[in-house]
């Protein structure tokens, strides 16, 4: 700033050097008088550095790249500081390892300590400068170490080892024992292409086979493998880096490769025919000859099976399957010859020999034996070796040996080959297997081999006692009456002894001695000695033991009850009953009738005392019949031994017997799966035939019901063609090879079917998961991916983003990017993860205009490539540059238009759009008169005129501009060259003169003086007299060159004459230009006066700013006449054409007429005559006048343009030159020369940011410029000139135009975009519109290019752009319900900037996920008195989606759904009304969980209620009324009465009891419900009884209780109750009789005649199903419902007849109605299909399968006949017509009959009975 009165100038602000080193200031001094007066100078100031300032150094940050390998000493940098004093350096922070130094003077940086790239890339040094005064600064130094090639690759491991199939296709991956792909791996501890590295196999032999991927180290097979050629491969891998130099590995990878075998060879046999021959006689398993096949798989498929397939008529050889040998198996007439066709299987291929056998009688040999068999004994499990016969041979000659072999092979014989001693081996024998054997023996001649004799070798095995004695026909029981005789045979028991002889012989014995008892030799139990009479219902344990006759001797023991009974006692009809009845027989069938008789033909009572311990039998009391009258279950309680007692009416004697029930198992329990489901997880890789998993089930039925085979069901999906499952394993095996990218999940639905009829049948549900397995390679998304980058772009700018995917998910985060080749000077780098390319960090190279990178991507196995082009968009570095500052060039006046002036050439170093240079005119003035072209050509607008002056020399101001806006200037000055086109102008437009006579010769008479405007030769003159009389020419001549005419002659003699001619002037042109003026000359006498004037000639000075009217001056000529004066114009401007002063014709005063301009005309030359008339002739003088015009400060400065275009670039900084503008004054001196400006009242903006050069003119910027701040400035600036008393100034406007740099990024136009899309839309479905904003202007700073680069792991978005919009959209289907939110970040770029913007991705749920119910099955008991509203369970049910989609419905269906209640919100079952678990006591519900979408899943809930003891129990009578006679014994069992609960468990268990026992007289027995006589009856006192009966159960926690009453009437003895015809009445109907029909009738009669009349029949049980009904006048029964023999086929009728007395009497019989079967039930399959898969190298009879029908009817009817009836084209099945076993009776061959699935056949089967 300045002082307004000092003039003193300060600083304002600190000073910065680094900004600004100079400054010119402009200082105007200005007095106050008026008009105010101004002068104005420049200031010129240089700023230094300060004593007291810190250093500064030339840099903030240095950066410097060295080599790793640099040797100890080099030179890294510089850093310099500048300051006052010297700088001393040093090395602050940063310094790891001491591995620089500084020179402290001279700031160079040098290692000094050996550097490692790969230990640490880069140091970030701070050096600090320290100057004299103490004051320091710090720099920093960036040392970025240039990896270098040190570091050789080394493999991870040394061994490697891997897996393939010989089966697997060409470029199939090698896998590791753990399944995943064999990778040879190695490391390098560089960097960047010095750790690129390369893999190789070394052995050259191997390359046919495998390849190893060069850059991953993945081995892959190039040709198909063959197990049977090379089961292993050994070879080397090795590697190299991609550096210079390359470097190996120290030592090669050991690879090992093993080849997985598969069954691809057929059995090889050794000979295609073999033969032998067969000599009669023959024997059973003589051997005929051994057949050898190979196979070349590996052991597991090389265990081969021979069969004879054809060739063996009436089955007389065998083979044995595993050793291939056939021996003879039936000899009976045997033909001559055989041919057997013999087949090998390896289970997948076969192949066939032939076996030709010549059977031919042994011929009379001269070799004969000495015995004509042999015989021998063996010890039956004798394991020493022991010689059973010696066998000798005579009729051979001497000394030729024999040879003996055994024709029938037994492990258990063995024969010397030349002694002929046959012995045992030691492996023992087994009598009881096989007691004797024929050893064939066969002797041969050495010599002669068609000498043949064969012996026999009979060899017995000798029992040895190795068994015991085994009792038969168990259990045994016996009754004995107690009066029976001694002697009497009670029981017989057997035993049998396999062993032979002595051994088998047994013998029997009481165990202990028996005084009531005795046992023969045959096994009859007798009575030794009588029982005393009072032995009453005594049992007897006899113990007998059977021995056999060995030594040591075996025996065997069983206990045989014997009962006692008594004469009184009842005897059953049989010592023992048993029955078998089916579990699911109906309640109340019979189950046997038990029978006894009393002695004295009274009736028997009967009761169960034992053995039904949850009261599931009843006995009828009166009838004896068993009946069922509870659920039984196999499965709990297979078998009852009910203990039955009869007892006496009168006397109260009782027998037992026992009943044994043996309950047959029905498949009523279905198959269960050990675990509810199953799960697997397999590899991807897993090779056919891997096991899954085991399923395994079992049922609680019995065999063969409990047999289990598994099968997979319904065609649910593709998994069940991967997989097979084994029928009775349940082993689920692969059959395909699984792609985890196809399926990732396979559900196998496997069904376990029992053997039972109808089968049974449970489903599980095997999941199984493939992993997966690296078997794709990832691919880039594009191959060509295009970029553009800034030059300007900073370190780490955004380029693009690259991306790859995989179709293996396990690769998804293993991907590896990386650059290969093009990444010169490695400007850019790759983000191995994301595949963001970014610019290095590196030091800058410039950049190149186009880089093609190659990128790769691995995921370790798979590698694929793509190629990104990256254009750089050149950075506007450099302005525009002449060659020179000025031009000079000429240019012919009048040229043509467009005529090419000059070519000046602007250059640009930068590239590119930045490079493009455009030229324009600045000033007006060369403006309206040239134009300019791109080339930077200039040619003419119009025809020029050197002659005006402003034309002579034009100066054209040329501007250069580069497309960013940068300019240069220079100037072309036109000089134009004369044309000659101008004609000498004469100074006078005529000449007068007069000359005296007396003139001497040579007199010069006058100068004519003619002027070329041109300019050279043009402007040449040459003057000529031109005069038509010839005393002119005669008498004047005129000098060519000077244009004085002199005299030629003396003049005298010619006074007066008149002389009156032309001058032509001519010029030197070509062609020349003239022109004439007259010359008037008079000779006068010599002693004529002529006018004087009174100077020679006259000069003058005059201003220009002159007044018109002005007097210059008095001319005078003195004469004496009077004189005229007269001004001379001539023809150019500078002789007063235009007649700027006149003269007074009388007085001579010259005047001013017109106004002056000294910038026009600068001075004036003419002539002035003076003319005065004397004897008649005019006398003239002439005198030359000179007028010099002076000038004044009249013209304001003009600007060469006005506006003023002008460019500046932005971000520039301060002191950048815009424009020099120019100005031009006419005037002269001080008054022209110009100072320039800015206009001070102008905005202070500008004033701020521009200052201008007073001299020179340049405008600069104070400061840098912002394009975005404001583009475009108009700068008002004024030019000024010095005039002496006043300055002129002159304004123009310079328009400046702030050209745009790509300086602001761009900007989102939001930071978070939101979108939302459906999980089911298609792909392409736009999710949002992303606009960005960019403060720059210039389309080029604009153009922005949309990346994702972040939050889309599996590329299922993509962003471009649609119609000039960039959209982000979807590329592939989403899932919600894996991830419902994505955020994605996407990366906007310009080529220099880059900016970050957020996509959040909601996914809206569809519905695409069915409720999953948490369980299939809910099972729970529920009290059947719980009230309505009791929660019982709460079923649930989950649903992947969400919303309505998710929101689930329960709904309740099935048979007694109305009972409860289940909230279709939340699951939760309550009951609704009442529950009677006697009416219903299960509840199979189905529960539906519907979401809003209408999928659904479903479970089962089964509900039980428990029983609560809510009934009493019920009397089956009331009142029960019995007689009994008065003589009745106590203790005597009267009557049963009974009482039924409908209740379960101790609910219905009853106890009873008698209220009223009439004092005793009667109990009860409290569980039978059995009424007992305790004391003797007497008719006289009491006849009739009636008791009170109580029924209580045993519910908890109430007992409910009944009443009844017992009517007990006393009779006489003499009294005569009804009496049936029979005990027993027996009747069979057949099923289909029709209802009312008659079955029988039963008749009673009584003693008492009158008692018949009354008698009444009635049905008392037996008839719970309903099917009879009974006339009760006429006793006749009848059928009232259809019987079917398949649910019940007897029934057992209780019927009672009652007479008309008082008390009524009855009796009772026991009608047994047998229901005979008719057929009226078809067979039916266990299964609708069969299925099952065979070989297609199955053996002829191979069985296939067995099919099993079942028919309901009896037995007579239910004989199955099976037979095939379609599908079996060309008969290569047949049925076994009974046991429905389907048989191979044809070869088969897949190939011919299915190529679908193997071999299925679907058999249908008629049934014939």
């Amino acid at each position: 700033m300045i002082d307004p009165i000092l003039g003193s100038i300060k600083t304002a602000k600190e000073l910065d050097r680094s900004n600004q080193v100079e400054y010119d200031l402009m200082v105007k001094a200005t007095d106050k008088g008026s008009p105010p007066m101004s002068e104005m100078t420049s200031v010129h100031i240089f700023v230094t550095i300060a004593d007291n300032a810190a250093p500064k150094f030339t840099s903030k940050e240095y950066s410097v790249e060295i080599s790793e390998i640099t040797s100890i000493g080099s030179f890294v940098g510089l850093v310099i500081a500048h300051s006052q004093s010297s700088v001393i350096y040093e090395i602050k922070d940063g310094n790891i390892g001491d591995a620089f130094d500084i020179n402290p003077h001279s700031g160079s940086i040098i290692t000094q300590k050996a550097l490692d790239f790969e230990t640490l890339p880069i140091y970030t040094l701070t050096v600090q400068g320290t100057n004299m005064a103490g004051l320091s600064t710090n720099t920093t130094v960036l040392v970025h170490l240039l990896d270098e090639n040190d570091n050789s690759p080394v493999f991870m491991q040394t061994e490697y080892s891997g897996l393939i199939s010989e089966s697997a296709s060409l470029n199939s991956v090698v896998l590791t024992d753990t399944n995943i792909p064999l990778v040879i791996r190695a490391t390098d501890a560089d960097k960047e292409s010095n750790s690129l590295l390369v893999y190789h196999i070394v052995e050259p032999s191997v390359h046919k086979y495998f390849a190893v991927d060069s850059s991953t180290g993945a081995i892959h097979t190039v040709q198909s493998l063959d197990y049977e050629e090379t089961s292993v491969f050994h070879f080397t891998v090795q590697v190299h880096d991609m550096g210079t130099p390359r470097l190996f590995a120290e030592y090669a990878a050991n690879v090992t490769i093993h080849v997985i075998d598969i069954n691809d060879c057929p059995p090889v046999f050794s000979k295609s025919l073999y033969e032998a021959s067969l000599l009669l006689p023959t024997y059973r398993g003589v051997k005929v000859t051994t057949v050898n096949a190979t196979d070349a798989d590996s052991s597991a498929f090389s265990q081969l099976i021979y069969s004879i397939t054809e060739g063996n008529i009436g089955d007389k050889f065998m083979m044995d399957y595993k050793t291939g040998t056939i021996t003879v198996q039936n000899t009976t007439q045997l033909r001559s010859r055989y041919e057997l066709t013999i087949r090998a299987s390896d289970g997948r291929f076969a192949s066939f020999t032939s076996v030709k056998i010549n059977v031919k009688e042994s011929k009379e040999s001269q070799l004969k034996f000495t015995q004509d068999f042999y015989s021998a004994v063996v010890k039956e499990n004798s394991t020493e070796a022991k010689t059973l016969a010696v066998i000798t041979a005579i009729g051979n000659p001497i000394n030729e040996p024999l040879f003996y072999h055994i024709l029938n092979p037994d492990r258990r014989f063995k024969i010397s080959r030349t002694s002929g001693v046959l012995s045992t081996t030691g492996i023992p024998f087994d009598r009881e297997q096989q007691e004797a054997f024929d050893v064939v023996v066969e002797v041969t001649e050495e010599h002669k081999p068609s000498a043949v004799a064969h012996v026999v070798v009979k060899v017995t095995v000798e029992d040895q006692n190795d068994n015991a004695p085994v009792f038969v026909n168990l259990p045994y029981y016996a009754v004995v009456k107690v009066d029976t005789e001694v002697g009497h045979v009670i029981r017989y028991v057997t035993a049998v002894d396999r062993d032979s002889g002595r051994n088998g012989e047994v013998h029997y014995y009481l165990k202990e001695h028996h005084d009531h008892f005795q046992i023969g030799p045959s096994g009859e139990i007798s009575l030794k000695k009588q029982f005393e009479l009072d032995t009453l219902n005594k049992e007897y344990l006899v113990t007998v033991v059977a021995k056999d006759g060995g030594n040591p001797a075996f025996s065997a023991e069983v206990i045989v009850p014997i009962t006692v009974m008594n004469k009184a006692m009842p005897v059953f009809e049989k010592p023992f009953y048993s029955a078998e009845i089916p579990e699911n027989i109906q309640m109340h069938s019979p189950v046997v009738h038990i029978q006894a008789n009393s002695p004295e033909g009274l009736k028997v009572f009967y009761s169960i005392t034992d053995g039904d311990p949850f009261s599931q039998f009843t006995i009828n009391f009166n009838t004896g019949v068993i009946n069922v009258i509870a659920p039984l279950d196999f499965e709990s309680h297979p078998a009852y031994k009910l203990s039955i007692r009869a007892t006496d009416s009168l006397t109260g004697a009782h027998a037992e017997v026992f009943v044994d029930i043996i309950v047959e198992d029905i498949n009523d329990n279905p198959p269960v799966f050990v675990q509810q489901s199953y799960a697997a997880t397999l590899s991807e890789a897993s090779v056919i035939g891997t096991s899954v998993v085991q399923v395994r089930a079992t049922d609680s039925d019995s065999e063969p019901n409990r047999g289990i085979s598994y099968q997979m069901f319904g065609n649910h999906s593709k998994s069940h063609d991967h997989f097979h499952i084994d029928s009775s394993t349940g082993l689920i095996s692969l059959i395909r090879t699984l792609d985890y990218e196809q399926f990732h999940q396979h559900k196998i639905f496997v069904r376990a079917v029992d053997s039972g009829m109808p089968q049974l049948s449970s489903d599980v549900i095997v999941m199984v998961d493939v992993t997966d397995l690296n078997d794709n390679p990832p691919l880039f998304d594009q191959q060509i991916y295009k970029a553009k980058i800034s030059e300007h772009a900073a370190h780490g700018h955004f380029v693009m983003c690259v991306k790859a995917y995989d179709a293996d998910s396990s690769d998804i985060d293993k991907l590896e990017y990386s650059i290969l080749s093009g990444n010169d000077h490695k400007h850019f780098v790759i983000d191995s993860k994301t595949g963001i390319i970014t610019l290095s960090n590196l030091r800058r190279h410039t950049l190149k205009p186009f880089y093609s990178l190659n990128i790769s991507v691995s995921d370790g196995v798979f590698r694929s490539s793509a190629q990104v082009h990256i254009t750089v968009i050149g950075g506007n570095l450099h302005s525009p540059v002449f060659l020179q500052n000025e031009y000079e060039v000429e240019l012919a006046e009048n040229a043509p238009l467009h005529t090419l002036v000059i070519e000046v050439k602007a250059t640009d170093r930068d590239s590119g759009i930045y490079g493009l240079i455009t030229y324009h005119i600045v000033n007006d003035f060369a403006k309206d008169r040239f134009y300019t072209n791109e080339r930077g050509q200039i040619f003419t607008l119009e025809k020029l005129d050197r002659e005006t002056p402003a034309e002579k020399v034009i100066p054209v101001r040329l501007m250069a501009k580069d497309a960013g806006g940068k300019v240069a200037f220079c100037t072309i000055n036109v000089i134009l060259t004369d044309d000659n086109d101008n004609a000498p102008q004469f100074r006078a437009t005529k000449y007068e003169v007069n000359i005296g006579s007396n003139a001497a010769k040579g007199t010069s008479v006058i100068k004519v003086f003619a002027s070329d405007a041109d300019e050279g030769s043009n402007a040449d003159v040459t003057y000529a007299i031109e005069a038509d009389s010839e005393s002119v020419k005669e008498n004047l001549e005129i000098n060519k060159l000077s244009g004085i005419i002199t005299t030629k002659e003396s003049l005298i003699g010619l006074e007066n004459e008149f002389f009156t001619f032309f001058v032509r002037a001519v010029d030197n042109g070509s062609p020349s230009k003239e022109s004439v003026v007259p010359v008037y000359v008079k000779i006068l006498p010599p002693e004529t006066q002529l006018p004087k004037f009174s100077e020679p000639f006259y000069t003058y000075t005059v201003s220009e700013d002159m007044p018109i009217g002005t007097e210059i001056d008095l001319i005078q000529a003195e004469h004496s006449g009077t004189v005229l004066y007269s001004l001379i114009k001539g023809n150019t401007p500078e002789s007063n054409r235009d007649e700027f002063f006149v003269i007074d014709r009388q007085s001579g005063r010259l005047k001013l007429e017109k106004s002056l301009d000294h910038e026009t005309t600068k001075w004036y030359q003419f002539s002035i005559l003076a003319r005065c008339t004397r004897d008649d002739y005019e006398l003239v003088a002439s005198v030359d006048v000179s007028i010099q015009v002076k000038d004044t400060n009249d013209n304001s400065p003009v600007l060469e343009s006005n506006p003023y275009e002008a460019f500046v670039v932005e971000n520039l900084p301060g002191g950048s030159r815009v424009i020099q503008i120019r100005a031009s004054d006419l005037d002269s001196g001080a008054n022209g020369q110009v100072i320039y400006s800015l206009d001070q009242s102008q905005s202070v903006d500008i004033i701020e940011s521009f200052a201008i050069n007073m001299e020179t003119g340049w405008i600069t910027t104070l400061k840098a410029l912002d394009h975005e701040e404001k583009d475009n400035y108009q700068i008002k600036v004024v030019a000024s000139d010095y005039g002496e008393k006043v300055q002129l100034s002159s304004t123009a406007i310079v328009d400046v135009t702030v050209t745009d740099v790509n300086d602001s990024p761009p900007r989102f136009t939001a930071e978070i975009y939101k979108g939302t899309v459906s999980e089911d839309d298609p792909p392409g479905g736009v999710i949002a519109i992303l606009s960005t904003t960019d403060a720059d202007s210039e389309e080029i700073n604009r153009q922005v290019t949309y990346f994702i680069t972040g939050g889309d792991a599996l590329g299922q978005f993509a962003v471009e752009n649609i119609q000039n919009e960039w959209k982000v959209y979807v590329k592939k289907p989403l899932d919600r319900e894996k991830k419902d939110n994505y955020l994605l970040t996407i990366t906007a770029t310009d080529g220099t900037f880059s900016s970050k913007a957020i996509v959040e991705v909601k996914v809206l749920d569809a519905n695409d996920n069915s409720p999953v119910c948490e369980k299939t099955l809910y099972s729970d008991t529920i009290p059947e008195d719980a009230l309505p509203g009791k929660l019982i369970m709460q079923v649930s049910a989950t649903d992947a989606d969400i919303r309505s989609n998710a929101e689930i419905t329960y709904t309740l269906f099935g048979s007694g759904a109305e009972k409860f209640k289940l909230n279709p919100d939340t699951g939760e079952l309550k009951t609704l009304a009442p529950l009677d678990r006697e009416e219903q006591a299960v509840y199979n519900l189905l529960v539906k969980a519907t979401d809003g979408g209408g999928r659904f899943c479903q479970a089962t809930v089964v509900l039980t209620l428990e029983d609560v003891n809510d009934n009493a129990p019920e009397f089956t009578a009331d009142p029960y009324t019995i007689t009994v006679f008065e003589n009745t014994e106590p203790g005597t069992l009267l009557t049963r009465v009974q009482a039924t609960d409908a209740d379960a468990g101790l609910n219905r268990k009853i106890s009873y009891s008698l209220i009223d026992s009439a004092d005793g007289q009667f109990s009860i027995n409290e569980l039978s419900g059995i009424i007992q006589l305790e004391k003797p009856l007497d008719r006289e006192l009491q006849a009739v009884y009636t008791l009170s009966l109580k029924a209580v159960d045993q519910g908890l926690p109430r007992r409910l209780t009944a009443t009844g009453t017992v009517v007990v009437s006393v009779l006489d003895i003499n009294d005569n109750p009804p009496v049936f015809e029979y005990r027993e009445y027996g009747a069979t109907v057949s099923e289909d009789i029709l209802i009312g029909t008659e079955v029988l009738q039963v008749y009673a009669a009584s003693r008492d005649i009158e008692a018949n009349a009354e008698i009444t029949y009635s049905i008392i049980s037996g008839n719970e199903h309903g099917k009879f009904s009974i006339d009760s006048k006429t006793g006749a029964i009848f059928i009232i419902e259809n019987l079917d023999y398949e649910s019940s086929h007897e029934y057992y009728l209780t019927i009672e007849a009652t007479d008309g007395g008082t008390p009524s009497l009855s009796d009772m019989t026991t009608v047994n109605i047998n229901v005979t079967d008719i057929n009226d039930n078809t067979p039916v399959f266990s299964q609708d299909t069969y299925t099952t898969v065979i070989s297609e190298d199955a053996v002829l009879k191979q069985s296939v399968i067995t099919v099993m029908a079942d028919d309901a009817d009896g037995p007579s009817n239910s004989h199955i006949h099976y037979s095939i009836i379609e599908g079996n084209q060309g008969s290569p099945f047949t049925i076994d017509p009974v046991k429905g076993e389907v048989k191979v009776t044809k070869l088969l061959d897949r190939e011919t009959v299915s190529e679908k699935v193997g071999f299925k056949l679907f058999t249908k089967y008629q049934i014939k009975k």
